[in-house]
């Protein structure tokens, strides 16, 4: 994927030259008639984006090159009468023409050695498919940005949110960090410090700079030597723990260049964290270009064991059961908070550490809280042991208090406000935020977040299209539990269709197309969830290595055989897979709440074909929302006309309209 269609896929951005032509009224059509082009692929511009669209030079081709990014589906599946042509068929003659075309692959390449390009297919003539489905999702809002400024404002987005970047936005920081300036590389404080490693990285491998110009760039993007090791961990593991000589008098001038409390304090947080800061400076060569005494003595304390870490302090307090261990662990209240249930379980009350931590709320980071909050609301089912389950339900209530607390103090549009949320296309008290297991595969709707399905549609489609210059195998599969707990599963070594779900037939060679269908008007009152699977089952290791593999889930309106089987504009969501593993969980549909959500997380094993989500918390979005109203003194109103803001999900269409998720949920 290039830079530009990143921006699209990740963040709903393009960019054009905005020349601020005089606007007239051919230039208005030009630019009215570029968006409803865009609409019969599902997208759209706001009323003020199609202002700056008309006053551009980029209209030529923008159209051509949106449907680029978008992605597409351009050959047909084993039966291209699917889904009636499968649904109709005898269990035999599925089978016999799935043998014959195994046969045709896997069977010729094992019996003559010579590899196969692409196997025999059932010929199966059928109608011309045509006719486009009915409009069943609203069209998608793009946002627009200056050419000049494609590089600063991506980069300043996705590095001030206090959360990892997924895959993608990693992509897009490494792209920005070769073509900004040192200052603005500098100007922008990068608030999660998993975030700045290759930033950093960036900067200490670079040609152009000269030492003292990465010394003083450095040291801007470290807050402390804390940053420093972590940086200089990652930077070590890409050079093969091998750093020039240079290199290497860069990063202890850099440790030297804070005060030595902080060199100190740093050097060993914790036993384990010191063991590898010893590593690192044996690799450093810290002795031969130290220049301060007082660091190196300092070193010399930590590689002879008399340099105590913070946590060894701390643990000694509360293993002693000292009542000084809690104020001890207060001054350093993030700490605080990860040993919730480590100093539970030695004895200290909930409501003593609660006192401690609710004064600190302000100092912790939100998405911390929401993780907690998070996981201690998952059901019983999710815990090992009652005595744990016990332990959450006593434990999440205190999540809440300090996530409220830590609320206030964040700086939002909507303190004081009267605030209308639309929801009409998402489910918020199905949603999830999710924080640590968010998908690697990114997406600018993230993972965890429940869409509405629409009344209309009588099918979720699950699809992949897939092409490489090897022969790849991938396959679908889907997982269907019905009320009663009975499950079928839906793939290529089990069955290819139930009463609800049905498969298109396993193709095994590139430039091929999968489908699974689930039939709503059927299942509903049958089904209680359906879940989907992708597995690269051949060809590759990851999906990473694949050319082209491009996925995704849609609503159906209209089945027959003059109707389109793939249309963009019913998409949910689609990405194409970039992800170093070879199976993915890659979403469900909560038939009985009639929501549909986007997963992304790779399975753990090779095999594990049909897993599902186990757990589910009971932290909804919601649940956060109604928090986040409460700390901040919003009154959430009924209507759009009673509301001084209104709260969407994708990109603003209206002045008085805020994206949630360019917003990152108000969570910095």
């Amino acid at each position: 994927m290039n830079y530009d269609s990143l921006l699209f896929s990740e963040l709903r951005l393009i960019a054009i030259d905005m020349a601020e032509k005089e606007l007239d009224n051919d230039s208005l059509l030009r630019a009215m008639t570029v968006n409803e082009e865009l609409l019969a692929m599902g997208y759209t511009f706001s009323p003020k984006g199609i202002v700056s669209l008309a006053g551009s030079d980029s209209m030529t081709g923008l159209v051509s090159r949106v449907r680029e990014y978008i992605g597409d589906v351009p050959t047909d599946p084993m039966y291209p009468g699917f889904p009636e042509q499968v649904m109709f068929m005898s269990e035999a003659t599925f089978r016999f023409h799935q043998l014959l075309h195994y046969l045709s692959t896997y069977g010729i390449e094992q019996i003559t050695g010579a590899k196969v390009r692409r196997g025999w297919l059932p010929d199966m003539e059928t109608a011309e498919r045509s006719k486009p489905d009915d409009t069943l999702l609203a069209a998608k809002v793009l946002g627009l940005i200056d050419e000049k400024e494609k590089y600063i404002i991506p980069y300043r987005k996705i590095l001030s949110k206090t959360e990892r970047m997924t895959d993608k936005e990693r992509m897009i920081v490494q792209e920005c960090c070769v073509n900004l300036s040192p200052e603005e590389l500098t100007s922008v404080a990068v608030t999660f410090k998993q975030n700045l490693l290759d930033v950093f990285n960036t900067i200490f491998v670079s040609a152009k700079l000269e030492a003292e110009q990465k010394l003083s760039l450095l040291h801007a993007l470290c807050q402390h030597t804390g940053d420093v090791w972590k940086c200089m961990d990652y930077s070590l593991t890409q050079a093969d723990f091998h750093f020039k000589t240079s290199q290497k008098r860069l990063i202890v001038k850099l440790l030297e260049s804070y005060p030595i409390s902080d060199f100190r304090g740093n050097l060993i947080i914790s036993n384990k964290k010191g063991e590898r800061t010893a590593l690192m400076l044996k690799y450093l060569d810290y002795n031969a270009y130290s220049r301060k005494p007082e660091y190196a003595k300092a070193v010399a304390e930590l590689r002879s064991g008399k340099l105590r870490s913070w946590e060894a302090r701390a643990k000694y307090l509360v293993e002693q059961g000292l009542l000084g261990a809690l104020d001890y662990y207060a001054e350093r209240p993030g700490m605080m908070l990860r040993a919730l249930t480590y100093l539970r379980r030695n004895g200290y009350k909930i409501v003593n550490i609660t006192d401690k931590l609710v004064p600190h709320a302000g100092e912790l980071k939100t998405q911390t809280l929401v993780s907690l909050a998070a996981h201690f609301s998952q059901p019983e089912s999710a815990w090992e042991t009652p005595e744990a389950y016990q332990e959450a339900l006593e434990l999440q209530p205190v999540a809440e208090v300090l996530l409220q607390g830590r609320l206030y103090y964040n700086e939002t549009p909507l303190k004081g406000k009267k605030v209308y949320i639309d929801d009409s296309e998402f489910d918020l008290a199905h949603s999830e935020l999710r924080i640590t297991d968010k998908s690697g595969e990114g997406g600018y709707m993230r993972s965890g977040i429940a869409y509405k399905i629409p009344k209309e549609a009588t099918r979720i489609r699950f699809f992949v299209y897939w092409n490489d210059s090897e022969r790849v195998d991938i396959d679908l599969h889907a997982t269907a539990t019905e009320l009663d707990g009975n499950e079928t599963f839906i793939g290529w070594n089990q069955h290819f269709k139930s009463d609800t779900v049905v498969s298109s037939g396993d193709i095994t060679h590139s430039d091929a197309a999968e489908y699974i269908d689930i039939d709503l008007v059927k299942g509903k009152g049958q089904l209680s969830r359906v879940t989907f699977n992708i597995h690269l089952f051949a060809g590759y290791g990851t999906f990473k290595e694949i050319d082209e593999c491009f996925v995704g889930i849609m609503a159906v309106g209209k089945c027959g055989e003059d109707i389109k089987l793939y249309n963009a504009k019913n998409c949910f969501f689609t990405h194409h897979l970039t992800s170093k593993c070879e199976t993915m969980n890659y979403g469900y549909v909560d038939v009985e709440n009639e929501v549909l959500v986007f997963d992304g997380t790779p399975t753990e094993k090779r095999g594990s074909w049909y897993h599902q989500r186990k757990h589910n918390t009971s932290f909804s979005l919601e649940d956060y929302l109604t928090l986040l109203f409460r700390a901040q003194n919003v009154r959430r109103v009924s209507t759009c006309e009673e509301a001084e803001l209104v709260l969407v999900m994708g990109k603003p269409n209206a002045d008085n309209e805020i994206s949630m998720i360019d917003s990152n949920f108000f969570m910095e």
